[in-house]
């Protein structure tokens, strides 16, 4: 098994929203995986060395909510995502292994970790 680092906000404007981050593991269908973790399909908002940074393609259209992105990610988000002086992401994201050819689960949570370092 392999893992994906997973940033997610849950809550709703009455309670509050809280923004997780958890490690997922991957089953041998990876574009499945990915795509449930973001519910729907696979965008890549930036390529890092060894690593790619996902998100739902209509995370916006759908109404997903949107969230400031939390400073372990400040740096690998491009500027492009910049609202008013934050940058932000739409719905889940995960953060997955690029070998430069295909996508993939980290082989351990230490190496995924490394990757925001």
């Amino acid at each position: 098994m392999s893992v994906v680092i997973k940033f997610e906000i849950k809550g709703s404007i009455e309670v509050g929203y809280v923004l997780f981050k958890t490690y997922e593991q991957i089953g041998r269908n990876k574009l499945a995986c990915f795509q449930r973790l973001v519910g729907g399909l696979i965008e890549p908002v930036v390529y890092i060395n060894g690593a790619a940074l996902l998100m739902n393609e209509n995370a916006l259209n759908d109404g997903m909510v949107a969230w400031r992105v939390p400073p372990e990610l400040e740096l690998i988000v491009p500027e492009h995502f910049r609202v008013q002086e934050h940058k932000v992401l739409v719905g889940p994201v995960i953060l997955v292994a690029d070998d430069g050819e295909d996508f993939s689960g980290f082989h351990t949570r230490e190496i995924a970790d490394n990757v925001l370092r």
